[in-house]
């Protein structure tokens, strides 16, 4: 009998759902765990000081140069991350996953979804976002939905009520969980849940329906694919965005789950 609740004891252990441990993602000077988007050698932007991450040039976006956002070397399938963040007045960034990188995208963004970071104080007064007539006309035009505000899956799920940032220049921290297996994702902000959403399914494609994100005839400058895989692949690789203002990352930690 003993033997027979020894058995079972192990059955029941080894079908439980396989959780790995927290790993901390180096910062060195020379990014050894990262790299820069479809680099051809000449992209730059990225440095390390004092184990803090820092996006510092004149974006992508702004400058017409290609596009310089930085992903992990290693590509995830389900996993949480930590990570602490901070941003310049009037700036904007953000974090990614699922990005599959290809000569068939220009941009992260069309393959990958987005965890919006940006200065919040710009919906007071979109004249101080950086970033142009683009940025300027992504917050006016969304000061109502919210759906390109902190915390947002951009362009599809607005953050609730609970958000509580710090100000432009002071650390933020995400906790951000990507279940493929459940189909669930969410965000929290310096420990406050403050978005949930589906990975894919009837809610997603509705929300995907009302967004640029469905345009696939325009944007003729992304290229033939377009926004045709975006969100599509459950496996890729993890990015901090090249956007305008100058972006800090510290305490990366990541943790791969089932």
């Amino acid at each position: 009998m003993k033997n027979l609740h020894l058995i079972l004891a192990l059955v029941l252990v080894s079908c439980q759902p396989k959780t790995g441990q927290w790993e901390i993602l180096k910062l060195d000077n020379n990014l050894s765990e990262w790299h820069i988007y479809q680099d051809n050698g000449s992209k730059n932007g990225w440095k390390v000081e004092n184990d803090v991450l820092i996006f510092d040039k004149l974006s992508g976006l702004e400058s017409g140069e290609e596009d310089a956002s930085l992903l992990s070397n290693k590509q995830y399938t389900s996993f949480e991350i930590t990570f602490d963040w901070k941003i310049e007045k009037g700036g904007n960034s953000g974090f990614m996953w699922g990005v599959r990188e290809d000569s068939l995208y220009k941009y992260p963004y069309q393959t990958g979804p987005e965890i919006q970071i940006i200065d919040t104080q710009a919906y007071d007064v979109p004249e101080e976002i950086q970033g142009g007539e683009i940025e300027y006309n992504n917050i006016v035009s969304d000061l109502v939905q919210k759906k390109h505000y902190l915390g947002a899956l951009y362009g599809l799920f607005p953050p609730n009520n609970q958000i509580k940032p710090k100000t432009a220049g002071e650390w933020n921290n995400y906790h951000i969980k990507i279940d493929q297996e459940s189909n669930k994702g969410w965000v929290k902000l310096n420990n406050i849940l403050i978005n949930e959403f589906p990975l894919e399914g009837e809610l997603w494609d509705e929300r995907v329906s009302m967004s640029k994100f469905s345009k696939s005839d325009e944007y003729p400058d992304l290229g033939e694919r377009r926004w045709h895989d975006f969100g599509k692949f459950k496996t890729g690789h993890i990015c901090f965005q090249d956007h305008p203002g100058k972006a800090y990352y510290k305490n990366i930690k990541i943790k791969e789950i089932n």
